[in-house]
C-alpha cells in the first residue's frame, strides 16, 4: 500500500438544509401543518465529500483523527453567517480537510429548503445559491490529488473551467451534473466518469423519453466519455463504457437492492461518494489494472440503500464500518 493516501478533491457547494417532513405537499394557497422541521447541513457538493470520507474509514478513525487511506478535501465556499462555522466544524468531524473552503465576508451560505413526503419518501429541493455562486472561476484542483469530483451547484464556468485543470493535469475527473442542464461539448471531452440519473440522462443526451440506455450511453461516449452510469432508482444501475462500446457489447445492469425507503435525500450523493472512493483507490494502486465498474457500482448501490433506511440527508450517510454489517 503507498504511504501517501489517495486524494479526493470535491468542488462543490455547500448548503443548509431546511428540511420540513409531511404526510403530503400542500396545494396553492392551502396552509398544511406538518410533521417535523429540522435544520441540517448539505449541498451536493458537501454530501459527496462526506460521503467519501465516511465510506474511506470508520468513524472511530474520524473520530480519533486516524489517517485513512483516502484524504477528502473539500472546496468551495460559505458565507460568514451563523451557520459557517457549525457547518465547517461537522465536516471536519467527519474527517474532512476544509483548507479549500472560503468564508465570504457580507455573502449567506447557499440553503436547501427541502419537503419530504414521509408515506413515500420522495422529497422536493428549493435551492437558494447564496455563496456557491461567488465561488472564483480560478484553478482549485490541487496537483496532487487522484480524483476531482464535481456537480453543478456551482457557477458552469467554475465548473468546466476545473473540469478541464483535472483533465490537463491527469486527474481522474467524475461529474455527477445535477441539477441539470445541457453542458457544452468540451464538458465531454475526456471526461473519465459521468454518473447521471433517468432524468440527467434525457436531459443531458437531448433524448427525450428515452426507450434504450445503450442510445443514451452511447451519446455520451461519441461526446468524449469513458464510463457512462445511470441510476435507475428502484430498477437498479445501468452503465456502459468506452471500450465495451468498441467492441460493440451492451451496456450491463446492476440490480437494486431492496430496502425499506423512509427518505430518498442523499442516496445519489451517497452512491456517487462511494463511487469515486472506489476511483480513487483504483486510481493509486492499479499499477495498470483495468477499473472494475462493476464492483464499484455493487458497492455504492449498497452504500446507498442504507441512506434510504434513515431520515436526513448528510446525517444519513453510512460510515464504513455500518457497510460491513449491513
Amino acid at each position: 500500500m503507498s504511504s501517501q493516501p489517495a486524494v479526493i478533491s470535491v468542488i462543490g457547494s455547500l448548503n443548509v438544509d431546511l428540511v420540513t417532513r409531511t404526510p403530503r405537499v400542500p396545494v396553492a394557497g392551502e396552509t398544511l401543518t406538518s410533521e417535523s422541521f429540522s435544520i441540517g447541513f448539505g449541498g451536493k457538493g458537501a454530501n459527496q465529500a462526506v460521503a467519501c470520507a465516511r465510506l474511506s474509514r470508520t468513524q472511530k478513525q474520524a473520530d480519533t483523527g486516524e489517517a485513512s487511506d483516502v484524504e477528502v478535501r473539500m472546496v468551495g465556499a460559505v458565507g460568514d453567517d451563523e451557520f459557517a462555522g457549525g457547518f465547517l466544524k461537522s465536516l471536519q468531524k467527519d474527517g474532512l480537510k476544509t483548507d479549500g473552503v472560503k468564508v465570504l465576508k457580507g455573502k449567506k451560505t447557499g440553503v436547501a429548503v427541502i419537503i419530504v413526503e414521509t408515506g413515500t419518501g420522495e422529497n422536493r429541493i428549493m435551492f437558494c445559491p447564496g455563496a456557491n455562486y461567488d465561488v472564483e472561476e480560478t484553478d482549485l484542483v490541487d496537483d496532487d490529488a487522484g480524483v476531482a469530483l464535481f456537480q453543478l451547484e456551482l457557477p458552469l464556468k467554475v465548473v468546466l473551467h476545473n473540469m478541464k485543470m483535472a483533465r490537463d493535469k491527469g486527474v481522474e475527473t467524475i461529474i455527477n451534473p445535477a441539477p441539470a442542464i445541457p453542458l457544452p461539448e468540451e464538458a465531454y471531452q475526456g471526461l473519465s466518469h459521468l454518473i447521471v440519473n433517468e432524468t440527467e440522462a434525457s436531459i443531458l443526451s437531448g433524448v427525450e423519453n428515452p426507450t434504450s440506455w445503450n442510445e443514451v450511453a452511447a451519446i455520451f461516449i461519441a461526446r468524449g466519455v469513458k464510463n457512462v452510469i445511470i441510476t435507475l432508482g428502484g430498477e437498479g444501475v445501468y452503465y456502459q463504457t468506452e471500450k465495451q462500446q468498441s467492441q460493440s457489447l451492451p451496456g450491463q445492469m446492476v440490480p437494486a437492492r431492496k430496502v425499506k425507503v423512509i427518505d430518498t435525500t442523499a442516496a445519489g450523493d451517497t452512491f456517487v461518494g462511494a463511487y469515486s472512493v472506489a476511483v480513487a483507490r483504483w486510481k493509486a494502486m492499479s499499477r495498470g489494472a483495468d477499473f472494475d465498474l462493476a464492483a464499484a457500482i455493487e458497492h455504492a448501490n449498497r452504500a446507498a440503500s442504507l441512506t434510504v433506511q434513515k431520515a436526513g440527508a448528510q446525517s444519513s450517510i453510512p460510515w464504513v464500518d455500518e457497510m460491513a454489517t449491513s
